[in-house]
């Protein structure tokens, strides 16, 4: 997925060169009239019809531009688990300081799909990277029983203790409240990738949004999450089995 400053980059670039374009074709015209060095009007077509695509180009960009203003906010949806944790991945590489995270499943990923495995499995890659910089927490929400993903929290308790810069909270739901089947992370304060279980718990759909104002509200309600489950007295593991974080943000 291209950074959203990338792509603004790539277009300010095409417009120059489209820029570029036309200038040099006026330029040619005009030396033309000057020098009549091609007198064939034959000469003439190919430049017309240049100069039509450059313009025509110009216009889609601007348009592009326009609805872009008007939309507001960058947004992609993902209409499969496949989707989402594939979009995840490539934008958690770009991250530079910080992830927040929320598990709700009640499977492990191991049990998911390929870009389910790779993305888990990328997240402590990134964090492992630069541990005096990078940092991860990560927020695991489960039923009051929840046997098929216990041996995954497990193992994240205990890499969660080795790694120095990587937390981990559970919190457990008492019996009888159902899980929302919400998953999300915020990226470095500005953009989140939000995820919800349908159909059983056997899909996902979501979307991402590259906002920091939206990234900020979504880092208040993981603070939450965070501080409710330090104070969980349904939860086998709690803060005292993770590191502990600063206060939120």
């Amino acid at each position: 997925m291209d950074h959203p400053k990338d792509a603004s980059r790539w277009e300010q670039l095409e417009t120059r060169l489209l820029l570029l374009a036309l200038v040099g074709m006026l330029g040619v015209s005009l030396a033309n009239e000057v020098f009549d060095f091609a007198s064939n009007p034959k000469f003439y077509f190919p430049m017309i019809l240049l100069a039509l695509l450059v313009i025509v180009r110009i216009a889609d960009v601007t348009r592009d531009r326009i609805e872009s203003i008007a939309i507001g906010t960058p947004l992609r949806t993902y209409d499969s688990q496949a989707e989402f944790y594939g979009g995840a991945l490539p934008a958690i590489n770009t991250a530079e300081t910080n992830l927040l995270a929320v598990f709700t499943h009640t499977t492990s990923p191991l049990q998911h799909t390929i870009e389910s495995r790779r993305y888990y499995a990328g997240t402590l890659r990134w964090v492992k990277k630069n541990p005096g910089k990078r940092s991860l927490h990560r927020v695991i929400r489960l039923p009051a029983t929840s046997p098929d993903v216990q041996e995954w929290v497990d193992e994240q308790i205990r890499l969660a203790n080795k790694i120095e810069n990587y937390h981990v909270r559970v919190l457990r739901y008492p019996p009888g409240l159902e899980l929302e089947g919400e998953n999300f992370v915020v990226i470095d304060s500005r953009e989140i990738f939000l995820g919800f279980e349908i159909a059983g718990r056997e899909e996902l759909r979501g979307f991402s949004i590259h906002d920091e104002k939206v990234a900020r509200s979504f880092e208040q309600h993981f603070w939450e999450l965070w501080r409710i489950a330090d104070h969980n007295s349904q939860g086998i593991f709690t803060a005292n089995l993770a590191h502990q974080t600063p206060q939120s943000a």
